[in-house]
């Protein structure tokens, strides 16, 4: 077995690029990222120090791994961006506070349960925004009260946050965000500026989401090409259904079984939230059984059926 390294070469041909692409097939079958150029070449610099003999070995190994497995999910991490930032497109969580969020509110009044999964959450900023808004939301119609130290509800409100990544699970359940510039806060209205707690001269660049939140949120790894719900999660089970900003790295065949599995977790008259660039086709995934209402930068669904 040699142990020099083959050199990328200078096309889109050869040994190496052969391997690349079965790589990218694979990832393609178990996560639904397309294959792209950009991904391509990315896994190209990444591979190319590797003796060509050990890499086909490798990629072997790769291709009979579950989508679980701790090899693949490296693979994942090397490949997958969970760039995010609080309250992403202030439109989007003006609308869910302002009109979705009440709609939900008032028509659980009698039972006074929330449920709500933030599917494709990275590193936890979605599943977070999402946990505070509603509260806020809460507070809006009368059903929390603020305080000096937060927000207090009777209401039992429960949001699941999913990503495929490991290494974003565990950041997500830290609930710790910073660095320099302050990024994941980048456009963060003024007003929910108290939802985060700094954590003093020991991390002076770095704040915590506020408890109120956080007792909201649990996190769990999950991979929408996957055919059953996280968890165990029963079928109609969520009220809100909120997925962003993931989809647009998927092919058709695979955004078809994510909004497959999306649409099967709203609970009827429930509610899925997509992302601006998202559509749910009619007559596709169940796209029959919701009606699409549209606020300013907002796309949402609404599951018909009445609420349980």
């Amino acid at each position: 077995m040699t142990g020099c390294a083959v050199p990328p070469p200078s096309g889109s041909d050869g040994p190496l690029h052969d391997l690349v692409r079965r790589l990218l097939e694979d990832v393609r079958r178990k996560a639904g990222i397309r294959h792209d150029r950009p991904l391509e070449r990315k896994l190209v610099r990444i591979l190319a120090a590797m003796p060509l003999p050990v890499l086909e070995d490798w990629v072997a190994q790769i291709e009979g791994a579950s989508a679980d497995s701790p090899d693949w999910l490296s693979l994942i991490e090397n490949l997958t961006i969970h760039e995010t930032y609080f309250f992403r497109d202030l439109p989007h969580h003006a609308y869910l506070r302002g009109h979705l969020l009440p709609r939900l509110i008032a028509e659980r009044a009698t039972t006074r349960t929330l449920r709500l999964w933030s599917a494709g959450c990275a590193t936890g900023e979605e599943a977070y925004g999402l946990a505070i808004v509603t509260l806020e939301a809460l507070a809006d119609a009368g059903q929390a009260r603020r305080t000096a130290r937060g927000v207090e509800t009777d209401w039992t409100v429960e949001v699941l946050g999913t990503d495929l990544s490991r290494i974003a699970v565990r950041q997500a359940v830290n609930a710790c965000y910073g660095g320099e510039g302050l990024g994941p806060f980048r456009e963060m209205p003024e007003n929910y500026g108290n939802w985060f707690v700094p954590l003093g001269a020991e991390a002076p660049l770095h704040r915590r989401v506020h408890g109120d939140a956080r007792r909201l949120v649990r996190f769990a790894r999950h991979n929408l090409m996957d055919a059953a719900l996280p968890d165990g999660v029963p079928t109609g089970a969520f009220d809100l259904v909120s997925c962003r900003n993931v989809m647009i790295y998927f092919d058709d065949d695979s955004r078809e079984r994510a909004l497959s599995l999306l649409t099967a977790a709203v609970a009827p008259g429930g509610w899925l939230v997509l992302g601006t660039t998202d559509r749910l086709p009619d007559g596709c995934c169940g796209g029959n059984g919701f009606e699409r209402h549209r606020g300013d930068r907002a796309i949402a669904y609404r599951r018909r059926g009445a609420m349980a």
